[in-house]
This record gives structure tokens, C-alpha cells and sequence, in this order.
């Protein structure tokens, strides 16, 4: 790549899935049972030669920390790349104040070092795979200052990107409006949250919402500027989805059980990186039953498993039964119990009840280390 850029993954804003996201960000929950929704972006950025990457963390950074650790399932040699968290520890206990604009001003020093001459910004609850190479290519031969990633939506608005921002395109392919989306139309465009832009730029935005409001984001610079900034669209063709909500983290996740739709996701030339822990293999007892799931290292199935995606370590006791689900690492389902269309949180045990069920649109949930 003959620029120098940096790729920063923002996690300011980021949608909540209730309380599967009260002590751990958006970005470092657990994704298919192996990954975290940020190995995504950060994969992205390693795929596309980008080695510089810096997170900017709103809150909860010791998950954050956690598994992203020192970087080297991303970066293996730190003498050419980087992976940093940027946090503003000094705004952090103020929300208002506490913005991605206020957490790149605290973080001047990593870009001082990086040094880039353009920047690529991304949001995690967006996932999908793009070679930001190629984009970056188109973006520079453009002439134009900012790129604005988007995809669009023939159907489905109403009940999905809930939230996200929804561009208008001007005849001449530039960004002209920009708007929460909020259900009210059933097709549109809606930006990806991945903008492309010239360092410069960036300083000229940190500026103009730094001058203009304290309390002023990304996001809220591009809506006020979007009618008068040249902002280049760029549609992308592929698998995107919004994870938004706990009820669209239980859909889409289960979604990817059909193989035609998981392998529009992963591409075999494309590997996700993701933090690598020594387990051992699944094991399937005499009497087990599990069909179309996804089920990772270190777990114990003797009951039944249909449709679900099962985490590290987890104990699926005999006669038990797990239908289209989420469980997280180190669960107990205890025997005999059925468990259907539930999110169930790390450390979990389920041993006093026989039924936890819930339907697809209001999935149970059961908290971290709780005991029911």
C-alpha cells in the first residue's frame, strides 16, 4: 500500500443489547461462539494491510482489554504496525463530554506517531468483509475528501438498521442528507458507519465540532455538514448486518447456521483473527443429538442441541435440550431442562428449572454468573 493509514475502529455509540452489554462493550461481545464482534473490523483492516489500528473506547475497557490483550492476534510484528486502545479517561465519568471527538483530541499522540495520511473509520456493530484497499484506491483517484461506505436496503427498514443513519444520494453520487433511521420508510440506504478520509479532513471535522458544540460527535459534524461537504458515496455489494438490538443478535447470529448465508460472510481468502485459547475438542457423548449448530472448543454435549450456538466449555447434560439459542462460555444446562429461543450469558447455571423459553422477537435472557 503506498499510503500510510490508520485504521480506527470507533465504539462510541455503538447500539446496546440490554443486559448482555451492561458490563462489556458492544464490540467485545461474544460473536458465533468463537469471535468478538470488533475481530471483524480489526481482520478487515490486517486483510486489507492496514497495521496501524487504534479503538476508540467509550467504556467498559477492561472487557475491551481483555480480549484484544497485546494485539498479536492481529499485529505479529510490532515494528510495523500498532494496535492501540484510545481512551479519554478524563471525560469518562461525564457522558456528555465523553465523545469519540473528545477521545481523538485526548489521543493526539497516536496519530502524531502513526503519522497517516488518511484515516479509515469504522463502527463494530456493522459486520461484514471489505477490502479496504481497494477502497481506499478508488477513494484517493476520486479526488474527493470523504467516502461514505453505505448499503442499500430494497426491504426491510422498517424492523431493521433501527437506528442507523439513512443517507439521500444526490444524481452526482454525493451524500445530501443524512437521518436517523426510525422505521418510517421500508427501503433507503443506510450509511455503514465506515468513512475514508484524508488526515487533514479529520482535523478539519475535530475543529469544526470542537468550535461548534462540547457535547458535538462524528456523527453529528457529517449531519450538519452533509448538505454543503463533498462527501462521496460508495455502495457495498455483500452480507451487512446491523447487530442493534438482543433480539437482532439472537436472528442474525442464528442466520449464519445456513451455509449459503455464513459463506457470504466468510470468504476463504478472508480469515478472521480472533484471540486463540487452548481448549480442547468438542466432545459428543453417547446419546447426543446436534444438528445444524455451531458449538466451540472445550464443550461437553450429552442432551440435545438443535440450531444453536454454543460457547467455550459449555455442559449440555443429558436429556437436556437446546433449541435456536445463544449460550455463552462455561454454561450449565443442567439435565432434563429445555431451553429455547434464549441469550444465556457466560458463567451461567441452569439447574432449578425445567424450562427456560422464550420466542424469537423477546428472547430470554439470563445474566452472567447467574443461577436459576
Amino acid at each position: 500500500m503506498a499510503y500510510k493509514v490508520a485504521g480506527i475502529i470507533d465504539c462510541f455509540g455503538n447500539p446496546e443489547f440490554g443486559p448482555l452489554t451492561q458490563h462489556r462493550p458492544m464490540a467485545s461481545t461474544s460473536f458465533l461462539g468463537r469471535y468478538s464482534f470488533i475481530d471483524f473490523p480489526l481482520s478487515n483492516f490486517l486483510n486489507s494491510g492496514i497495521l496501524n489500528m487504534g479503538i476508540l473506547c467509550q467504556n467498559h475497557i477492561r472487557s475491551l482489554s481483555k480480549h484484544v490483550g497485546n494485539g498479536r492476534s492481529w499485529i505479529s510484528n510490532t515494528k510495523r504496525g500498532a494496535l492501540e486502545i484510545l481512551y479519554d479517561e478524563p471525560n469518562v465519568a461525564n457522558p456528555a463530554y465523553n465523545t469519540d471527538i473528545a477521545d481523538i483530541i485526548e489521543n493526539k499522540v497516536f496519530f502524531k506517531d502513526v503519522h497517516p495520511d488518511y484515516v479509515i473509520l469504522v463502527s463494530p456493530n456493522f459486520v461484514y468483509e471489505a477490502d479496504f484497499s481497494k477502497l481506499l484506491d478508488e477513494h484517493v483517484a476520486s479526488g474527493d475528501r470523504i467516502t461514505l461506505l453505505y448499503t442499500h436496503v430494497e426491504s426491510g427498514l422498517k424492523n431493521h438498521f433501527l437506528g442507523a443513519d439513512k443517507i439521500g444520494i444526490s444524481s452526482r453520487g454525493r451524500v445530501n442528507r443524512m437521518e436517523t433511521n426510525m422505521g418510517d420508510e421500508d427501503s433507503g440506504d443506510i450509511s455503514m458507519g465506515c468513512l475514508i478520509l484524508d488526515y487533514p479532513m479529520l482535523e478539519s471535522l475535530v475543529e469544526y465540532a470542537r468550535s461548534t458544540s462540547s457535547f458535538f460527535n462524528l456523527g453529528d459534524c457529517l449531519k450538519y455538514l452533509a448538505p454543503t461537504v463533498m462527501i462521496r458515496a460508495t455502495k457495498f455489494e455483500g452480507y451487512v448486518r446491523d447487530f442493534d438490538s438482543l433480539p437482532h443478535y439472537l436472528e442474525y447470529s442464528l442466520e449464519l447456521l445456513d451455509r449459503k448465508i455464513f459463506n457470504s460472510l466468510f470468504q476463504e481468502h478472508w480469515p478472521i483473527h480472533t484471540r486463540t485459547y487452548d481448549t480442547v475438542p468438542v466432545q459428543c457423548r453417547a446419546g447426543s443429538d446436534v444438528t445444524n449448530s455451531y458449538l466451540a472448543n472445550g464443550s461437553v454435549i450429552e442432551g440435545k442441541v438443535t440450531g444453536s450456538i454454543l460457547g467455550r466449555n459449555v455442559r449440555i447434560e443429558k436429556d437436556a435440550v437446546v433449541i435456536n439459542s445463544i449460550i455463552g462460555n462455561d454454561v450449565v444446562i443442567s439435565e432434563g431442562t429445555h431451553v429455547e429461543n434464549a441469550v444465556i450469558d457466560r458463567d451461567a447455571q441452569v439447574l432449578h428449572v425445567s424450562e427456560v423459553i422464550g420466542t424469537k422477537d423477546e428472547p430470554i435472557y439470563i445474566a452472567r454468573g447467574d443461577i436459576v
